[in-house]
């Protein structure tokens, strides 16, 4: 397994926070972060760079105790679509263990977090996470999360102040993946994150493909430049997909 971190959603849970995915097929819709309240979203306005604060402290909660730290997750927006991906890292700072001092790692990054729009205002966020603690040097564990879960809502219906958004996970199951006699086989996750600035989860702006010459593009295309047939991780082709 390739652990994708997510003690700190985006979305994010941001993080993500967006710590965003997960949707049902019949209500999901391809997905863009916004500045502005406006769908489609226009290219000039839409979000590239994510930075998700934790809301309080993340808990990672076990039968030995509740350990708590502030969490920051700093990211880039890869694509929009279905869903929208972001790779970034999270950063875990004063952490606890009741009244011992402890320090938290995410490990196998960089952490990739994907965020699909289901309603207006509202996407689920999905990822997974490895997370390495040590407090005191008594315990050391390192806890993974698969298909974490969270909750992402823009700034008309968060509840937090200011209302940038929010991403929350809520009693997530995280399981052992290395430690001692003194880490918990399971562990829950409790976590939420706002955006450092105002983010509406909006919808991509039509694109269309425009010729660009030689072969300067990530695209094949028709002449007419109607249609991107196939992508590619270099210019290959004559044609490239522009926000229209």
């Amino acid at each position: 397994m390739k652990p994708l971190k997510m003690l700190g959603l985006t979305a994010l849970a941001a993080l993500m926070a967006m710590a965003f995915v997960g949707a049902s097929s019949a209500m999901a819709e391809s997905t863009a972060l916004c500045k502005v309240d406006e769908s489609p979203c226009a290219v000039a306005n839409l979000s590239k760079e994510v930075h998700e604060t934790s809301v309080g402290k993340a808990k990672l909660l076990t039968s030995v105790g509740t350990t708590e730290c502030n969490v920051l997750f700093s990211g880039m927006v890869e694509k929009e679509g279905s869903p929208l991906v972001v790779k970034g890292g999270f950063t875990y700072t004063n952490c606890v263990l009741g009244a011992v001092t402890c320090s938290a790692t995410e490990e196998n990054g960089p952490a990739e977090v994907s965020v699909l729009k289901e309603g207006h205002e509202t996407a689920k966020v999905t990822g997974e996470g490895l997370v390495h603690v040590v407090c005191a040097g008594f315990i050391d564990c390192s806890y993974t999360g698969a298909g974490l879960v969270g909750t992402a809502k823009g700034p008309l219906l968060s509840a937090q102040t200011p209302d940038n958004g929010e991403v929350s996970l809520s009693e997530q199951s995280v399981a052992k993946e290395a430690g001692g006699l003194l880490c918990p086989k399971t562990a829950k996750l409790d976590i939420t994150t706002t955006p450092l600035t105002a983010t509406y989860i909006s919808t991509p702006p039509p694109m269309k493909c425009e010729n660009v010459g030689g072969t300067s593009g990530l695209y094949l295309g028709a002449i007419d430049g109607t249609e991107c047939k196939a992508g590619h991780s270099t210019p290959l082709g004559s044609f490239e997909l522009v926000g229209a």
